[in-house]
Formats: C-alpha cells, structure tokens, sequence
C-alpha cells in the first residue's frame, strides 16, 4: 500500500520486517508497491528478487466511487498484467491492495490478505474527532469500507494482527490465522542518555498522533519537563503550539535519530483515542529501557498492559509523569518485557505461518 522503506511509522515497519523474515526464509519477494511521495528505495534490493512500483492516482472523481477511496486509488493494469505472468501466492497488504482479489483471472491463485486493522472501525474513529470536509470524508469512507469488506470472502487466508480482529473476520470467513506486527529483533538495553527526557513519537501527519499530542500538551505537560515530539510532518499549527510552551518539536528524524531517541528515552508517553489494530510504537517503546506511560486504549486488545504504567485519572496524568521521570527502571520489569515482547513478536518465528499454509 506503501513504499516499505524507510520503515518509519506503523503500516511499513510492520511489512519492511515481514518482507526482509520472507527473506530470510528463503522467499523470492517481487514487490509491487504504490509510490506517491516516498521514491523508489536503493535498500530494497537487499530483501526482493524484484520490485514494481505505480503511482497512486488521487483524482477527485474517485471520492465518488462506490468503492473505498483507499482501495479505487490504488488501480493499475500494469500491476494487473504482471501479476498474471505466473502462479505464485499473492500477499495483499492491507484491504489497500485488494482491487484485483476477486478478480476472475486471479480465481485460482493462493491468495493472503494481511489486515492491519478493521478498517472501518479506524475510519470511523477518524471520523468522531474530525469536523467539516474531512468528518464527511471519514464517514463515507467508513461506510464504503463496511460494505467492501465482503471482498475478503475471495481469499483464501485472512491474516489478522491481533485478536480482536481475528475474532471479528472469523464472523465470515473459515481461514484466519494471527500473524502479530512484524518488528525489529527485540533486543533491550538500560537507557544511557545525558539528560532525562520524555517522548511522543509517531507519524505526525496522521490526525490521530496531532490529536495526541495536543491531549499531552494541555493534560500531562508540566513546566520542568523536558518532552520531546518526533515524526513525519508535523503541522505548523502543531509545532508552534508545542514551541510555545518550550517542546522540542523534531520533524522528519532519519531512521538512525529516530531510533537513537527512541531508546534513550525515559519515559515514553503514548496516547491514542483509537482501540484499533496494534499500535507498533508501542511495541518500539517496550524494546527500550524506558518506563511507558500510556491511556487505557492505547493498550485495549492486547496482553502488554502489566508492561506498562496506564493512566488513572483518581492520580492525575502529571502525577504519574512525575513519578516515572524520577525513577529507573528496575531490572526485573526489563527482564519481563524480553521475555513477553520475545514470544509474542519473533518476527522470523511468527512468519513460519507462510511456510505452514505453503507447503
């Protein structure tokens, strides 16, 4: 749905580490991908036999179409032609990809879809928090997206990230399996940084991260703290608000900044106001050495709460944030997070399940 490289915000980490496991199994990966801001990438090459990409065509007539915008978007007879050069499996990622699944010509190929979320339960959660165009936009695509989802009765395997979802696609369909996010190796180190800091981070653009870093600034921010916001593109709506009140706003961070800060921070704070999929900064945060503060949805559907500190509201938000800045973490509670992060997300163990349904 997406160039998966680099793997800097929640849908691509999630296929970069599938694709490069693949790999590592002794899969011949011939990618295609839609393009439409993030260039064709050099480092692909390492983990693909072969890679494709089309340009994603966002008309205005499309919002029109019977069917999602995300999905009419994403047409291409090119991508059509070469995929009926031969018979090998076709991994959709994301409801996105899946235009052609119950195409006729494709009847009788091994077809998977990977399913990051129910989409239109996230669509309409978009849709609570948005206002004028976008709200009408979000609501409309959530119904288009309810409706479409019946193309998903047209392959063969459903793979769900987390249980919930499982649950819900097992409502129409016989063959779905979990396959939780694809992630880094998890490897957790004592935090060693100069100075104590606090961070927020994640794909700045999308309106459910700007909501939560708004929440942070007017609930949990207190003077002294020092609160990093790192991501792709922020608004500048945003980062003025945050450089008024004295918030280190970092925009666009390389692969390598991001992930410097990300383990040397103490404190993750992490806020959400969508139940849906699996946030993968989560899973980031808890490969750290640093406390994870979260809400309560941030952590719903999923077992990773006793690895967390989640907000009370009888404490109070600053309160907590207080606390765990001047704490470390105990040794004990890192030990746990490895051993639980390490069953639930060896990516390379995890994607055995290709080889269970290929052989």
């Amino acid at each position: 749905m997406d160039v998966p490289f680099p793997a800097d915000y929640g849908g691509v980490i999630d296929i970069y580490y599938r694709i490069q496991a693949l790999h590592e199994l002794g899969y011949k990966i011939i990618l295609h991908c839609w393009e439409y801001g993030r260039g064709e990438q050099e480092k692909l090459k390492e983990i693909t036999h072969e890679i494709h990409y089309y340009k994603r065509k966002k008309s205005i007539r499309f919002a029109f179409s019977k069917l999602p915008f995300i999905v009419v978007s994403r047409q291409s007879n090119k991508l059509f032609n070469r995929l009926l050069e031969d018979n090998h499996p076709i991994l959709f990622e994301g409801i996105h990809t899946t235009l052609l699944l119950d195409n006729p010509r494709l009847k009788e190929r091994i077809k998977i879809v990977r399913m990051h979320n129910v989409e239109h339960d996230y669509y309409n959660a978009l849709a609570e928090k948005a206002t004028g165009i976008k709200k009408k936009h979000y609501t409309s695509e959530a119904k288009k997206l309810k409706s479409y989802e019946s193309i998903l009765t047209h392959a063969n395997w459903i793979f769900a990230i987390q249980e919930l979802d499982k649950q819900h696609f097992e409502t129409f369909h016989s063959n779905v399996k979990l396959l939780p996010a694809s992630v880094p190796p998890i490897s957790i180190v004592p935090v060693n940084a100069e100075e104590k800091y606090c961070l927020f981070h994640g794909n700045l653009s999308v309106q459910e991260n700007d909501s939560a870093v708004r929440w942070i600034l007017k609930n949990a921010f207190y003077d002294g703290l020092k609160l990093i916001i790192t991501g792709k593109n922020p608004s500048t709506e945003l980062s003025q608000l945050a450089n008024k009140k004295g918030v280190q706003v970092v925009p666009n961070p390389s692969q390598d900044k991001m992930q410097q800060l990300i383990s040397e921070a103490h404190v993750h704070l992490l806020v959400t106001e969508q139940a849906t999929g699996i946030k993968l900064k989560l899973i980031n945060s808890l490969a750290t050495g640093g406390h994870v503060l979260v809400n309560p949805t941030m952590v719903e559907g999923t077992n990773l709460a006793t690895l967390c500190t989640v907000f009370s509201n009888e404490i109070g938000y600053q309160t907590q944030l207080k606390a765990l800045m001047a704490k470390p973490v105990e040794v004990g509670q890192i030990h746990l997070r490895f051993e639980i992060l390490q069953a639930q997300f060896d990516t390379l163990e995890n994607c055995k399940v290709f080889v269970e349904i290929l052989s």
